[in-house]
């Protein structure tokens, strides 16, 4: 009896020390890169700095997880290479218990309504021209299309501290909430009714306001105090609004994160990531990552 206890005993102390070790292997580690525009060039450098990817564009972030904040289509020729980046990432992200989040952009939900006005002709003839280019993004048959629709959302908050969008969030639409907001975009996907409100008005897909202070300083602060209020959130995280400085944008005390640094060669091919880790107290810290290295924002 003593014998089969101790076999007990061992049994179980392994299966804690299984636990404790799957739970100090979790991990604490988010990096979210703002908009691409088909640089591909750019994006897998950009991955790479951040420890996403190797040198073969695989994933190598464990159980990290990868926000992308939308944007990866227009002004440039690698519109293929991106998505199909983006789609390898997020299968090889989950099978190593990771994750890659990816947003809508106001450039793709152009392109899903055909509105081409920023596709290069470049990108055009690599999809073997323009026909072959709008049957890709066809939400129901298209591979693109039909990745976008199904993978991307409008907005996300990631563990309860950080909103990320790709344009700046509103009082007006913080209040509806993640879940509506993102059941209302692909409602409006779904019926192809690319002129609904969550498109086109000042909110998730569209608004500068914040990243420009268009109120001003203070007031600029006291609606993202706001909004931050409304979702429960420590910061907000946009792209969308291009930094001609190549640097993140830091707004009310990092309350205000703009990562849109212009990482296409169409703005200047600048480099740039955000990190933010987790630690055990329960607080975040925060990180810009640079070709030159990593700056300590909070």
């Amino acid at each position: 009896m003593a014998r089969l206890f101790s076999l007990f005993a061992v049994a179980f102390l392994g299966l804690q020390l299984v636990q404790v070790d799957r739970a100090s292997a979790a991990s604490n580690r988010i990096v979210a890169v703002g908009d691409i525009h088909s640089d591909y060039k750019q994006a897998l450098a950009v991955l790479q700095m951040a420890k996403i990817i190797d040198s073969k564009g695989d994933w190598i972030a464990g159980q990290d997880t990868f926000v992308q904040t939308g944007d990866n289509v227009d002004r440039g020729a690698g519109t293929i290479d991106v998505y199909k980046l983006l789609q390898k990432l997020r299968g090889q992200a989950s099978a190593a218990g990771g994750a890659v989040i990816n947003l809508l952009g106001n450039h793709e939900v152009m392109n899903l309504g055909g509105d081409l006005r920023y596709v290069t002709k470049e990108d055009t003839a690599s999809f073997g021209g323009a026909a072959a280019r709008k049957a890709a993004w066809d939400m129901q048959t298209g591979w693109i299309g039909k990745f976008v629709y199904n993978s991307f959302n409008i907005t996300h908050i990631q563990n309860g501290h950080t909103l990320f969008s790709h344009a700046d969030m509103s009082v007006d639409w913080a209040e509806k909430g993640i879940d509506q907001m993102n059941a209302l975009a692909h409602q409006a996907l779904k019926d192809k009714k690319f002129k609904e409100p969550i498109f086109t008005t000042y909110g998730p897909v569209w608004n500068r306001n914040l990243a420009k202070e268009e109120a001003g300083e203070s007031e600029t602060c006291k609606v993202i105090e706001n909004i931050k209020e409304i979702l429960g959130v420590q910061r907000m995280i946009s792209g969308h609004t291009a930094q001609s400085s190549g640097k993140v944008l830091t707004l009310c005390g990092n309350s205000y994160i703009g990562i849109d640094v212009g990482i296409t060669a169409y703005y200047g091919a600048n480099r740039a990531a955000l990190e933010i880790i987790e630690n055990s107290d329960g607080t975040q810290t925060v990180s810009a990552i640079y070709p030159s290295g990593k700056v300590i924002l909070s």
